[in-house]
């Protein structure tokens, strides 16, 4: 199915085309019963003030006519649209509508060439064609992976383009939204983040800056990776630094890995190399603590058995919690999350 769905506040047809109805009513009411009226119809799916519609009316008529046509699509069926607009919010309800209906993003096209530089402190404005298809499961994620997840996909769709195309830095930026709006639609819904789960405009808007600030991946996020890997290599290493700020060096100095003989081994929070290096920042008045310092140290006093609440009440923050959702994922141990006093029955942290 091809469609041309409203964009939002941008184009107002019926009030556009009452210009050329009042024209078209004088030659053609005495034939045609739709003229009758001294104006268009104002049923249109549109966020306009003068009618009383906005953000909530827009996006539930806009789910509305996406799930017709989820109904309409068999199993294998294609849904195909153009849109156009320059603000997050809109792609925000545009995606949130369009896959609560059940659609998936499997493909993007930008329209047009003359765009302006997807770059910081700029509009994003361009036109897309968006391909959907029906959705058949969507996988629970933390942000803090899906986050990890789309600056690779990000990057590396930038560096092929970069590579073999001879694009536009707005066209380049359609591309890579559109990737990262697919990666996202296959986790909608189920992308935790604090304990609660992300809606799609929370998530386009992280999106926007990733793409206009070309966000990379540090040394934490590549340790992340690795705890994700059964055995992992040091070749596994050098190839998730690749395209990142994060390098071989910069984790080894960190004491996230460490070589006995051929073989990797990972700082964890029981690592004694990597403990008693967090140790020493911690004696040295929290000396250049970041978060994963700060999550294996209280996960040490945690299995130990010790008090951490003088800790947590100087280090509790969104940002350490996250990172202990990540921690818990990448690893598929709660008790990141149990030593911070989240309760991992809620919703949030299960998957039926």
């Amino acid at each position: 199915m091809i469609t041309d769905p409203p964009y939002y506040d941008n184009v107002l047809y019926s009030e556009l085309s009452d210009f050329f109805y009042v024209w078209q009513k004088i030659v053609l009411e005495d034939e045609y019963d739709c003229f009758s009226s001294d104006k268009t119809s104002r049923s249109e799916i549109v966020a306009n003030p003068a009618q009383d519609k906005g953000v909530e009316e827009f996006e539930a008529e806009l789910r509305e006519a996406f799930e017709v046509v989820h109904k309409a699509l068999k199993e294998d069926g294609v849904l195909t649209f153009t849109y156009h607009h320059s603000d997050s919010e809109s792609w925000g309800e545009l995606l949130e509508a369009l896959c609560d209906s059940g659609f998936v993003v499997t493909a993007t096209y930008p329209v047009t060439a003359d765009l302006q530089k997807l770059t910081k402190g700029e509009a994003v404005s361009f036109d897309i064609i968006v391909v959907a298809r029906p959705a058949i499961e969507r996988e629970p994620i933390s942000w803090t992976s899906l986050r990890r997840n789309i600056v690779r996909t990000a990057g590396v769709t930038r560096e092929q383009l970069e590579a073999e195309r001879d694009l536009s830095a707005g066209d380049i930026g359609v591309v890579e939204m559109g990737e990262c709006f697919a990666e996202y639609s296959n986790h909608h819904g189920e992308v935790r983040r604090d304990g609660e789960t992300m809606s799609a405009k929370e998530v386009v808007d992280e999106i926007y800056g990733i793409i206009q600030e070309e966000s990379d991946l540090g040394e934490i996020d590549v340790f992340l990776d690795l705890l994700e890997e059964w055995k992992p290599t040091y070749n596994d290493l050098n190839k998730l630094c690749r395209g990142t700020n994060a390098t071989p060096d910069g984790l080894k100095e960190m004491r996230l890995f460490f070589m006995d003989g051929n073989d990797l081994i990972l700082g964890t929070w029981d690592n004694q190399k990597r403990q008693a290096y967090i140790q020493d920042k911690v004696s040295d008045e929290d000396r250049d603590l970041n978060n994963l310092d700060k999550a294996q140290y209280l996960r040490y006093l945690f299995e130990e058995g010790k008090s951490s609440t003088k800790y947590l009440e100087r280090w509790e923050t969104d940002d350490l919690e996250e990172l202990c959702e990540g921690l818990a994922e990448a690893t598929g141990d709660e008790t990141y999350l149990k030593m911070l006093g989240v309760d991992t029955s809620l919703p949030e942290y299960t998957t039926e």
